[in-house]
């Protein structure tokens, strides 16, 4: 079978052909049919997330059951699904206890360690980080929300933790995952006021529903009514000085995007007006769950491009030029 394959870090990947795996008893082996690119898969390749070389990425896969180990319970061959990376966890420490297995101190994460990901044509999961795809979603609409889209939704759960639905919230960063920020925003009762410094994203937050958009570019201080939370999608250490003037009192930030250096934090203005920094990490299977079937019940549909595995380099690099408003999901089988 196929696999794009980074032999070593910043490098172009190459399509290798590999041996199709066989599940052990704790495994499900997934043909897979569709597979979006996401920014974390570009940080690994760039050898900043603890990917370890050489290694097949993708961890947005939908695919098909081929096969099932012989303790595997509650899922059967032809069965549609997707999974998270978290693999092979230790089941012991507070976080696995806790449903929390993508904090395991001693996991493997698929796509960012071993031959097989997203981007190979099968693929073993894990049944603890594996869920049953909704009919209504298409494998193509369905991949971009095994990371982007649980990871938009965990965020907005934080929110309504503080932020009742019926106010408006930030969205700063209109692409791959922050237009489902909007998505989901939409749905759970919020107003949407949006932030981006190209135009193509801000048009795609409007076609998202988000109610107001602005280019960051032109915004002049004190242009926008503050907030109680902003969501940063955007990994532009600017997206974080932005958000810190637009959240008002007593509001929290919650951080998606991930800047590629440090950022400079005042912690005396943040003491000052009661301003709180939250990072948030993908989601649990739970989310994951209640984020496909919110998606497949409120019909909201990921904006992406189709690509073939062959194109698999052209996107990391169009990925990383900021040419791509949604996501790109690649056709596996």
């Amino acid at each position: 079978m196929r696999a794009a394959t980074v032999l070593e870090f910043n490098k172009p990947l190459q399509i290798l052909d590999v041996p199709i795996p066989t599940p052990a008893s704790d495994q499900i082996l997934v043909r897979v049919l569709a597979s979006s690119l996401c920014n974390s898969d570009i940080a690994g390749w760039m050898g900043v997330v603890g990917a370890v070389a050489p290694y097949c990425p993708g961890h947005e896969p939908v695919g098909i059951i081929e096969a099932i180990g012989s303790s595997v319970k509650g899922f059967a061959k032809g069965d549609r699904v997707g999974f998270m990376p978290a693999s092979s966890i230790c089941f012991d420490c507070n976080d696995c206890i806790a449903g929390n297995h993508r904090f395991c101190e001693k996991k493997t994460s698929v796509g960012f360690k071993g031959p097989y990901g997203g981007f190979s044509e099968f693929c073993l999961a894990d049944p603890l980080s594996t869920v049953k795809i909704p009919d209504a979603l298409t494998n193509e609409s369905a991949a971009p929300l095994l990371c982007a889209g649980v990871t938009a939704y965990a965020a907005l759960k934080k929110v309504s933790q503080f932020v009742t639905g019926g106010k408006t919230i930030n969205v700063i960063g209109c692409g791959g995952v922050g237009h489902l920020v909007i998505m989901y925003a939409k749905e759970m009762g919020y107003g949407v006021h949006a932030f981006d410094v190209a135009e193509d994203k801000l048009q795609l937050a409007r076609d998202s529903g988000a109610d107001k958009a602005y280019n960051t570019a032109t915004l002049a201080d004190g242009g926008v009514k503050q907030a109680n939370a902003t969501v940063v999608s955007s990994g532009a250490t600017s997206a974080y000085d932005l958000a810190f003037k637009l959240t008002q009192n007593h509001g929290r930030i919650i951080a998606i995007g991930v800047p590629r250096g440090d950022i400079s934090v005042n912690i005396l203005e943040m003491v000052r007006h009661d301003l709180s920094l939250i990072a948030t990490n993908q989601g649990t299977k739970q989310e994951l769950a209640e984020a496909l079937e919110i998606a497949a019940t409120h019909n909201i549909k990921p904006c992406y491009e189709m690509r073939e595995l062959e194109q698999i380099n052209e996107g990391f690099q169009d990925m990383l030029q900021g040419k791509i408003a949604g996501r790109l999901v690649y056709r596996m089988g």
